[in-house]
């Protein structure tokens, strides 16, 4: 039998083929590695931007300690109060100190005691009034503490807030296995340098020097620097795999080139919307709601003839944006339209239904509109039947120089009214809320409110209790109205606030509070 050798052409094109798959192979590789380091930088980029998120926690509750024991003159039952919430949740250690030529001296204190630096209360006393979180560094003990302190921004007060957060039992951070950050070794370290001393915590795996990313975030006065490096294929073990796949596809199918270069390509842009998608998510539950919040919270006027402050809380769910809302539009000296909303539910919805209902407002009263042609307008803006919502309003007219007050209810509390030692809880009609179908608009409630006076609008948060009936918080809260009405107005709504404030309340919290003389 004749043998007959391989024809050139096959041969050359087989190794041609050959050298193509051998190309698409390493290719495939490197852009692998490639997705699996924006990947890991994703990821620290994530877990930053979520630090970023606690240290401003950190200082609005330090600064919130802070205010309430301005408000108080130091009362340690008042700074008691509010840092117990503190201490229950996160065992911190939480102390008020005063500081009196350049010594500091400690006023009350919650939870476990203070362990302070190595220059003891010396270390407070350098500290200034600027409003911003103090990182004073890692205290040894048992457990290791985070040590922080803020001293409010205001040159009058000598008082300072000082705080001790227990570090994990040997630094040793434990990630659950449904958490975003399962498949990651992770060290924190106080700084922007990798200082062992400087550990803050780790995984069981500290990430090593190869294939290991870094990023530093501002914390406080200082910064944290986030170490990471991938235990698995962030991509998942079938991208890990495609160059074997590849060059095995190649080898056998040497015409199925072209498919598999597809088919690489596809898995790359599925994986890198994945990453996307992931991202997205994990800043909407973490950033939005602050960035959302700003257009809730508007800043209250200065106005001739009346005194205006407000105040919000969130709830204990800080994932999400509340659809609690208030807004003071000036008409004149000593004349003002207010309005006080809650959107039911909570989220994007809730935010984006509030803003457009506020701004709404504004546009109608800018265009000369009464509030009860104001109310009936927003009726238009929103139907629970097509968009599952409804808002409960207030809207009110105050004239404090002609002695009036003119009020619009749909579905909302009546507000507060303070004079004379004593505090009323108002009655008007109350309309369904609005996106529920009403029969008819109901006339504004006009109240007379000759001589001085305070009128107080809140939300359900300040009332509504577990287990507790309606008419039981809105006495507490007319209750508590009047032996604070002779505050200053500032002070009294953080009095209220303080008195209101229920552990375990997950709805939002407004006050809005008006006085005129």
């Amino acid at each position: 039998m004749l043998r007959t050798a391989p024809r050139t052409l096959s041969v050359a094109v087989a190794l041609v083929l050959l050298a193509i798959t051998v190309g698409l192979a390493l290719l495939t590789w490197q852009v692998n590695a490639n997705s699996e380091q924006s990947l890991l930088r994703r990821q620290l980029a994530q877990i930053g931007t979520l630090l970023e998120s606690e240290a401003t926690i950190l200082q609005v509750q330090l600064a919130d300690m802070g205010l309430v024991a301005v408000a108080t003159d130091a009362d340690p039952e008042a700074f008691a109060r509010i840092a117990d919430m503190q201490v229950d949740a996160t065992g911190q250690s939480l102390s008020l100190w005063r500081v009196t030529d350049g010594a500091a001296d400690r006023l009350a204190s919650q939870g476990t005691p203070p362990v302070l630096p190595e220059d003891g209360a010396d270390s407070l006393a350098g500290l200034q009034p600027t409003g911003e979180l103090v990182i004073l560094g890692i205290l040894s003990g048992e457990p290791d503490r985070l040590a922080y302190a803020l001293m409010p921004a205001d040159d009058s007060t000598n008082l300072l807030v000082y705080a001790e957060a227990p570090l994990p039992p040997d630094r040793r951070l434990t990630v659950p296995e449904d958490s975003p950050l399962s498949g990651l070794d992770l060290a924190l370290y106080l700084g922007d340098t990798v200082d062992p001393e400087q550990l803050l915590q780790a995984t069981e795996n500290a990430p090593g020097d190869d294939d290991s990313e870094a990023t530093t975030v501002p914390f406080g006065n200082t910064s944290l620097t986030i170490v990471g490096a991938a235990q698995v294929p962030l991509s998942g073990a079938l991208s890990a795999a495609l160059p074997w796949i590849v060059l095995g596809v190649g080898v056998v199918l040497a015409l199925a080139g072209g498919t598999t270069v597809e088919y690489v390509s596809r898995r790359r842009v599925v994986a890198e919307r994945l990453a996307a998608e992931n991202e997205r998510l994990y800043r909407q539950q973490r950033g939005i709601a602050g960035t959302l919040q700003h257009a809730l919270l508007p800043v209250v006027p200065e106005m001739s003839g009346l005194d205006v402050a407000a105040r919000y809380v969130a709830g204990v769910d800080e994932l999400e944006v509340g659809g609690d809302w208030y807004d003071v539009i000036a008409r004149g000296p000593g004349c003002c339209v207010f309005v006080v909303g809650d959107i039911s539910g909570r989220g994007l919805p809730a935010a984006t239904t509030m803003a457009a209902l506020r701004f709404a407002v504004r546009a109608y009263v800018a265009e000369g509109h009464d509030i009860e042609v104001v109310m009936e307008r927003l009726r238009d803006l929103l139907d629970i039947e097509a968009d599952h919502q409804f808002a409960t309003v207030l809207l009110g007219e105050l004239d404090a120089t002609a002695g009036r007050l003119r009020l619009v209810s749909a579905g909302h509390f009546a507000p507060v009214l303070v004079a004379g030692g004593t505090a009323t809880l108002l009655e008007c009609p109350v309309a369904p809320p609005v996106g529920v179908s009403a029969p008819r608009p109901v006339p504004a409630t006009v109240v007379p409110v000759g001589g001085a006076a305070t009128l107080l609008a809140f939300t359900d948060g300040a009332v509504e209790r577990r287990q507790e009936t309606i008419d039981t918080g809105l006495e507490r809260l007319r209750a508590a109205a009047a032996a604070t009405g002779s505050r200053p107005l500032e002070a009294m709504l953080d009095d209220l606030l303080a008195e209101l404030s229920s552990e375990g309340n997950k709805d939002d919290t407004v006050l809005l509070g008006l006085r005129w003389s």
